[in-house]
């Protein structure tokens, strides 16, 4: 049987909301809303939230007030892969030890360019499928 997030053409969602720490909420409640449409169990909604929030801090953080979060989230049943950047050209990012260790531990993939970072986040339900 194929497996349901490889044959799905992705849906995709692009927001952007100013680069301040207060709308990573709003970023964590859209990764949730689309997570919980795809799929996803309440750990594992816990987990993109968290993954989001590290990656968004780090922006927030280290960009100029005036920036902006530009942020695409692909969906397919099953899987969610998120892009995030800032719209300043020039600003380089970097994460630390803590947060590349959540990173690892609550993603499936991750990778941080100089002004760029991208997960993705698969439901352990739609990948193993069902319980004997």
């Amino acid at each position: 049987m194929a497996d349901i997030a490889q044959t799905s053409k992705p849906d995709r969602v692009d927001v952007s909301v100013p680069l301040r720490v207060r709308f990573g909420s709003t970023l964590r409640t859209l990764a949730a809303a689309l997570g919980a449409d795809a799929g996803f169990s309440v750990d594992e909604l816990d987990d993109l939230r968290l993954a989001l929030s590290e990656i968004f801090s780090v922006l927030a953080e280290s960009g100029p007030d005036n920036g902006r979060a530009l942020v695409s989230i692909d969906v397919t049943p099953g899987e969610l892969f998120v892009s995030i950047r800032s719209d300043q050209d020039g600003v380089a990012y970097e994460l630390d030890e803590l947060a590349t260790s959540i990173l690892r531990s609550v993603t499936d993939t991750h990778e941080a360019g100089p002004d760029s970072f991208t997960f993705s986040k698969r439901s352990t339900d739609l990948v193993s499928g069902p319980a004997a």
